[in-house]
């Protein structure tokens, strides 16, 4: 059979630009693994409630890919053949993730599998409220530089707070969905540098309107992107025009946040508080 020489190509290119961090989910946390019962003697309480209710949003709006993918290529004419080469290895990933997540929950909540699934198959996918980011390629990628950096300092937090007390594979889980999300964004800075510079003009304002509409939204349409309306009182205030100068920075527009800011994107607690709760509009206090 004939190799298509076109296909050749692009694979070549993508192989340059395109990374994928490479896990086996089943060598890390095996369906049936089972935590040690005195792990959970170690845990503070308020520790296992509050990654409970964690858990109870992250497994979904990871599975929630399913649904933005089945959209995005529904207009995939308008869509770059790198573009959707690299949003395969992406839902691939997602995908992932929410299967790691169920495990994650399952062996700590208890929550069973079939439950699960009963919830997400329950669930509505609006797309309508976050028209604005999907409005084209460009538009997507942004988004996703976004969404993906975002969610690389809120599995950071989360590690900090909860993964790393429930032993070594569930925070080995942690780590490889920190890894996973800065690939994701890497990988569209990299089609954004490779395709879309002409239109480096409109990134900073389309960034300002992006962080605005979800600061807006009164709640997480279940679309996967700009899941963070769900948690942003775990964040400091200047968490999104962090991320927004990280991202111009990754695209060579200005200079990169300075290491002290970077970690209070993760390591914030707000006055008087030992941490945020995760469903409680107040804080804890000491």
């Amino acid at each position: 059979m004939a190799i298509d020489s076109h296909s050749v190509m692009l694979g070549a290119r993508l192989r340059q630009r395109v990374k994928q961090n490479s896990w086996d989910l089943d060598a890390v946390l095996p369906i049936d693994y089972a935590i040690s019962p005195d792990i959970f003697d170690r845990v503070p309480r308020e520790v296992y409630t509050n990654f409970c209710n964690l858990l109870s949003r992250d497994v979904y709006s990871e599975g929630d890919s399913q649904p933005l993918y089945d959209y995005i290529l529904t207009r995939r004419d308008e869509m770059s053949s790198e573009f959707l080469v690299m949003l395969n290895l992406w839902l691939k990933d997602e995908l992932k993730h929410y299967q790691a997540l169920r495990r994650t929950y399952h062996c700590i909540a208890g929550v069973s599998f079939a439950e699960m699934n009963r919830q997400f198959a329950d669930r509505i996918h609006e797309i309508e409220p976050i028209k604005l980011v999907l409005a084209d390629e460009f538009t997507l990628l942004v988004t996703m530089m976004f969404d993906e950096i975002g969610s690389v300092y809120s599995y950071r937090r989360d590690l900090w707070e909860y993964y790393r007390h429930f032993g070594a594979a569930i925070q080995k889980i942690g780590h490889h969905l920190v890894k996973d999300e800065g690939m994701h964004f890497s990988n569209a800075a990299e089609l954004l540098l490779t395709h879309h510079q002409h239109r480096f003009g409109e990134v900073q304002e389309l960034l300002e309107r992006i962080s605005g509409l979800e600061k807006s939204l009164q709640k997480y349409h279940q679309t996967f992107f700009l899941d963070h309306v769900q948690e942003q009182y775990r964040f400091p205030p200047q968490f999104n025009s962090v991320l927004i100068q990280l991202i111009l920075a990754r695209l060579g527009l200005v200079q990169q946040p300075d290491r002290v800011e970077l970690q209070s994107l993760w390591q914030w607690v707000p006055t008087g508080s030992r941490l945020v709760p995760i469903f409680a509009e107040g804080h804890v206090d000491i």
